[in-house]
């Protein structure tokens, strides 16, 4: 066929989409997947799309989704969490974590691609391989694991779920992935506190790209 007359349109179309969460009755959140995304790929999407300003894509964010980021925007607005793991990131004391919530902690926090989550970051790597040994006696295990454990498993978990942009401009998280262990209270409220600035500023930075053109 003589394509020398034909002119093809290639559309990138970027489909954004997240189920609903939240419980029907309480509003809590079962699953933490879009906030973790919008500080991951959401956030990675629209810094490739500013910093090449010639590059156009559609980008389609589902009702559900928006809805979701707007509730996640107010929490951290108000400090009223319906998500337990920012319940847990934030909790000044973690030796008080019962063992229902160290076991809810632990199958969130080692997720299942763990060649690309946990395995290229040695000190989460390192948080994992305790786990994995000392998972053979059970539940006993968790309750001998210390509350510096779990702070440091819960921070690590969401150094690991940054964006590969914020890394690089965010200079809380190469301090916090240098650091590599003892993370203190403080370290975890302002970690946060940065997840809470990019989740608020995801959507204005997709309205101006779309004003943009």
């Amino acid at each position: 066929m003589d394509m020398g007359e034909r002119t093809l349109d290639l559309v990138f179309l970027w489909h954004m989409h997240q189920p609903d969460y939240r419980d029907c009755t309480s509003g809590e959140f079962r699953r933490p997947w879009v906030y973790l995304h919008a500080l991951k790929d959401y956030t990675d999407m629209a810094a490739h799309l500013e910093r090449h300003p010639k590059m156009r894509a559609v980008v389609n964010f589902v009702p559900v989704l928006l809805e979701q980021i707007d509730d996640y925007v107010e929490q951290f607005h108000t400090g009223a969490f319906r998500d337990p793991l920012l319940r847990w990131l934030l909790r000044e004391d973690l030796s008080t974590l019962d063992l229902a919530e160290r076991r809810q902690i632990v199958a969130d926090c080692f997720p299942v691609n763990h060649a690309r989550m946990v395995a290229p970051f040695p000190a989460f790597d390192h948080l994992h391989a305790m786990y994995q040994a000392a998972s053979v006696h059970g539940d006993g295990a968790l309750a001998y694991f210390s509350a510096d454990y779990f702070s440091d498993l819960l921070t690590w978990f969401h150094l690991a779920w940054s964006g590969e942009t914020e890394r690089r401009t965010r200079p809380l998280l190469s301090e916090l992935m240098g650091k590599a262990r003892g993370f203190t209270s403080d370290d975890r409220a302002r970690l946060a506190a940065l997840i809470g600035d990019v989740v608020s500023g995801l959507l204005p930075r997709y309205r101006a790209l779309a004003e943009r053109g």
